[in-house]
């Protein structure tokens, strides 16, 4: 399609004009404070995410995008990669969920707990964000990163090495 702006637009179109992350309920904004009226308009301005970053390779499409607010986009970036490809799978999820009817559009901002239907457990924490845990990715719905595939085959060594510490154990402990 071309720029940010034109596929900004079409995102808009297809799938309102809401930042993903609020609708997701993702973060919780309400501590925030603004400065004044332009501040406040300028900080919930939407922006085009591209989830495969464009230094990875990643067009603006409407398939690569996604719709977050000024604020939203900052405070994306600063979360870790592990939360960043685990946010932009669920963006895809809530695009592919709206594209196929299961979600109207016009209903996803008034759903209660939209993290429930794409199978994620949400716990609010002590400093008002909100912690979710990774679901198994499945690695054909992202396009991933080289990086993105190591971090990714770290977590599963990890848990790999986990279970077989606890088989260990339950071995030593008979």
């Amino acid at each position: 399609m071309g720029s940010n702006k034109r596929v900004k637009e079409e995102l808009i179109r297809r799938y309102g004009n809401k930042c993903f992350i609020e609708r997701l309920k993702l973060r919780d904004t309400r501590g925030l404070k603004y400065k004044g009226c332009g501040q406040y308009k300028r900080m919930k301005q939407l922006t085009y995410h591209h989830i495969r970053m464009r230094k990875n390779g990643g067009r603006a499409t409407i398939e690569n995008g996604a719709l977050l607010s000024a604020e939203n986009h900052q405070w994306f970036h600063k979360q870790s990669m592990e939360k960043q490809n685990t946010m932009n799978y669920m963006f895809q999820e809530l695009k592919r969920k709206i594209d196929s009817g299961e979600i109207p559009v016009e209903v996803v901002d008034e759903i209660e707990c939209p993290l429930q239907i794409l199978g994620l457990e949400l716990t609010p924490l002590e400093n008002g964000e909100l912690h979710f845990e990774l679901p198994e990715l499945d690695k054909g719905e992202l396009e991933l990163s080289r990086l993105d595939k190591k971090e990714i085959e770290a977590r599963e060594r990890r848990k790999e090495e986990k279970k077989w510490q606890r088989k260990r154990k339950e071995i030593e402990d008979r």
